[in-house]
């Protein structure tokens, strides 16, 4: 069997979900059209080369199964990801949503237990698009303090979200994408998102 050689996490959008398999979140998602079976390195790059359309669902790791892709919801589109991540966690344990794109200096997590929302923190080019729930464990292990209301985001004592806090609060809650570099591929699909 093939082995993980690269992954998603930087400039990247991805949900991490527990309890439910592939053909359960696209059963979940009207929105995604399956395309086919691939292995993860040729999957990989068809979502790079097709990257307004294209995502890959794979896993589970460590009972965590992926969907990553630019092409999912945006960071400003937090009643979207909301919902999605709602109807993904109706028939899952947990649902987490991250995204990072430093080229345009947005990011974006976001975690749903047995279907209820515990935290989302949405913020973009100076815009904070969604703050639910109170700041979690994994910031407080962090270090991270981020301002709650749009006109406290650029005061004195609250963190600047980058990357690397995404990717940390991502190892906290479910996997950071860096574990799967070297296991061997578990089943791996591509999708289109329709918009």
């Amino acid at each position: 069997m093939a082995k993980v050689e690269n992954c998603f996490g930087y400039k990247s959008m991805w949900l991490a979900v527990k309890g439910a398999e592939i053909d359960t979140i696209l059963s979940c998602c009207p929105e995604l059209k399956y395309v086919r079976e691939a292995g993860w390195k040729e999957a990989m790059a068809e979502v790079d080369e097709n990257w307004r359309t294209r995502v890959m669902l794979s896993g589970p790791y460590d009972g965590w199964v992926f969907l990553s892709g630019i092409a999912l919801w945006d960071v400003s589109e937090v009643d979207a990801i909301v919902d999605v991540m709602g109807r993904i966690g109706r028939r899952a344990q947990e649902v987490c949503y991250f995204g990072s794109y430093r080229v345009s200096d947005a990011y974006i997590f976001a975690k749903m237990t047995a279907g209820k929302m515990i935290r989302l923190y949405s913020y973009a080019d100076g815009q904070l698009f969604g703050c639910i729930g109170e700041r979690s464990e994994a910031e407080k292990k962090l270090g991270l303090h981020y301002a709650e209301r749009e006109e406290e985001l650029f005061e004195d004592g609250f963190s600047l979200m980058d990357e690397e806090d995404v990717l940390g609060i991502a190892a906290e809650w479910s996997m950071h994408p860096e574990e799967l570099l070297g296991r061997e591929e578990a089943r791996t699909v591509l999708a289109d998102r329709e918009r």
